[in-house]
């Protein structure tokens, strides 16, 4: 069965979340990588985050300035149920 790991670090004042998708194929990857950016979008919705810069493999997630990094993270964690 194929994995895919996913971590959640506070870098100072931004959030960076990895995406480790293994030997999946390209079109699995894509599934993952879309549907992490989706829930990720979401809290900009929700007032949370101001922008996200997204590569294939890590997103890099910006706060609001009423919103602490920490508090962001653990946001993540709970949407990416980690």
């Amino acid at each position: 069965m194929e994995q895919v790991r996913i971590e959640v670090e506070v870098v100072r004042e931004i959030v960076l979340v990895s995406l480790h998708v293994g030997h999946l194929s390209s079109r699995m990857a894509q599934l993952v990588h879309d549907d992490v950016f989706d829930r990720l979008d979401q809290l900009i919705d929700a007032g949370m985050a101001r922008w996200i810069k997204s590569r294939p493999d890590h997103y890099v997630i910006m706060p609001q300035r009423d919103v602490p990094a920490i508090e962001l993270a653990t946001e993540i964690k709970k949407q990416l149920r980690l």
